[in-house]
Order: structure tokens, then C-alpha cells, then sequence
């Protein structure tokens, strides 16, 4: 049996994976040949090569040493009931094998998924013509804008609502995210105008009432690292990590095309997520700069629009 690192705590587990693949799949004849521990990610991640040559994907909770943002620890739940609930439709999305939220033989809460094929869209992309990513770009949207068509009577993050504890209004909800990644935020001291950033919330919270409807929002659906293409047509055969999805407004998902106060408030909270996340784990490629640059900008644009009525 091969495996991706020789140090992995999924290797260690082994015989435990293979138990439970078996146990899944209702076969004790089929044998896991391949383990392939994909490094770089939030959570612990390992490709599985099957003795029948399918192959699948077991995602488990970040490390217990891994400093985690409230709102991430909602992610492998939320990624579970999202998957569940859109397994019949024609998406092209991962098929939800299992889900145990506490799993005492992997030690870890886990997701074990069917494998997508594909090339990923991070990959392709240098090598792509425009002409190919505005038609991967429209096929993004058109998936985006089948997945806004699901509906819930509360609003939030999917685990919280699945577990009847969604918000009944937009502005609740969103009150309780802002506040969760603000709080984040001054658990480490990050330098932030926190003043200014709430002075803003407050501003415009009145113009969240507005949405009245939550529908399913896929944060960071069309990232490059999270849509697979096929090798050939480059078309949209594969989309993963349904982690950061909400119950809320759809313009939440790409605030930039939103030119309203409401907009501007989405760019300021996506910046601050963005800030917070690198102080939490660094990583060498931070947008924290950028962020933050974004943060400023944003919060002045809201102060002119403000004075203005």
C-alpha cells in the first residue's frame, strides 16, 4: 500500500480507514490500495484508490492544534448538509457517502465523498485563452445562479440553520457573523478600525432588511482551486468545497457587482475575514495587504455615501 507521507495521522489510521470504507460501501471484498494525503488545506485531506479502481475523497476536521475563526468550525458540518441536500440535483458536485460529526474510531468528525474528475481551473488557467475563461466564467454563473434558486425560512450559516438555529431576519444574521470575525479579531489584537468598521455596520444595518428571502450562497464557488474542468473541452465538470455556504442575501457571495451601501458593507467584512485569516495562519501568498488597502478604501466610500443620505 502507498501512501503520501510516511508522518500523516491519516496513514497512522490505515486499518481504521479501510474498515470504514468497507462499512460505507457494504464490501469486504474491496480493498483501499491508495492513500494520497493532499497537503495545504484547512482540513485533513486524503485521496483513496480502491482495489475496483474508483476512487474517493475523506475530508476530516482541521488538526485540534490549527487556530480556527468561529465561523470555520461550522465548515465541515455545513459542507455535509449542503451535499445532502443537493445530491439529486444535476450539479456537478461530489456524491455525500458518510458523515459522522464525531467519528470516536478516526478521532476526527469526517466526510467521505465520491472523487471529481478534472483538471483544476487553478491549474488550466495560465494556460488558457481569454475567449475559454469568459465561457468558464458564464458556466460559473449559470451553476451559481441554479444553486440561488434553493430557498430556506431562516437565514445563516447552513450548519446553524440545519440544527434550527438560523436567524429570521438577513440583519441578524449577518450581525452575528460580523460580530464573530470582529471578535476574532480583537482575541489577537489585530490592528483594526474597529470603531470605524461597527460605526459602518451600524450605518447600514437598516438596508439589510431588505432581503427578504434566504437563499443558498456558495462563498467562493467560482476560486479557481475549487472548480475542475474537463482536460479536453475545458468545460465546468466539477465544483468543490460547499464549507462556506449561508442562507442569506446572493449578492453576499460577490459584493463587487453590488453598488449599493449593502455592497460596500460585504467588501469591508469579506477584507476584515481576509485580515483575520492571515493573522491566524500566515500563509507566504497573503492578501493582506490588499485587504486592507480594500478595508480603507471601502470604509471611506460608506463615510461619502453616508453623509450624503
Amino acid at each position: 500500500m502507498a501512501y503520501g507521507s510516511a508522518a500523516s495521522p491519516l496513514v497512522s489510521n490505515s486499518s481504521t480507514i479501510r474498515w470504514m470504507v468497507q462499512d460505507t460501501l457494504q464490501c469486504s471484498r474491496l480493498e483501499v490500495n491508495n492513500m494520497e494525503d493532499i497537503r495545504g488545506h484547512l482540513h485533513g485531506i486524503c485521496k483513496l484508490r480502491l482495489s475496483n479502481g474508483s476512487r474517493l475523497v475523506l475530508k476530516l476536521s482541521p488538526s485540534p492544534n490549527t487556530a480556527l475563526l468561529r465561523h470555520e468550525r461550522y465548515f465541515l458540518e455545513s459542507e455535509a448538509t449542503i451535499l445532502s441536500l443537493l445530491k439529486k440535483s444535476c450539479l456537478p458536485i461530489p456524491r455525500i457517502l458518510r458523515y459522522d460529526p464525531r467519528s470516536i474510531q478516526l478521532g476526527s468528525p469526517f466526510l467521505l465523498n465520491t472523487h471529481v474528475p478534472g483538471i483544476s481551473y487553478a491549474d488550466a488557467l495560465p494556460h488558457l485563452t481569454n475567449p475559454e475563461c469568459r465561457d468558464i466564467e458564464l458556466q460559473l454563473r449559470s451553476l451559481g445562479s441554479t444553486i440561488n434558486q434553493h430557498t430556506s425560512p431562516t437565514f445563516g450559516p447552513a450548519a446553524l440553520v440545519a440544527s434550527n438555529r438560523g436567524f429570521s431576519t438577513w440583519r441578524e444574521s449577518f450581525k452575528s457573523m460580523f460580530e464573530s470575525i470582529m471578535m476574532d479579531a480583537e482575541d489577537m489584537t489585530i490592528n483594526l478600525p474597529y470603531h470605524g468598521i461597527r460605526e459602518a455596520a451600524s450605518s447600514v444595518a437598516k438596508d439589510l432588511h431588505d432581503v427578504k428571502e434566504a437563499r443558498l450562497v456558495v462563498l467562493g464557488l467560482g476560486r479557481p482551486q475549487n472548480v475542475l474542468l474537463d482536460r479536453r473541452s475545458k468545460d465546468v465538470i466539477g465544483l468543490l468545497d460547499f464549507g462556506q455556504t449561508i442562507w442569506g442575501d446572493t449578492a453576499f457571495s460577490e459584493p463587487e457587482s453590488c453598488c449599493d451601501r449593502k455592497g460596500l458593507l460585504y467588501i469591508c467584512y469579506h477584507a476584515v475575514v481576509t485580515i483575520v485569516t492571515n493573522h491566524y495562519r500566515p500563509q507566504r501568498d497573503a492578501k493582506e495587504l490588499d485587504a486592507r488597502k480594500t478595508l480603507t478604501t471601502t470604509l471611506a466610500q460608506l463615510a461619502v455615501r453616508n453623509e450624503g443620505g
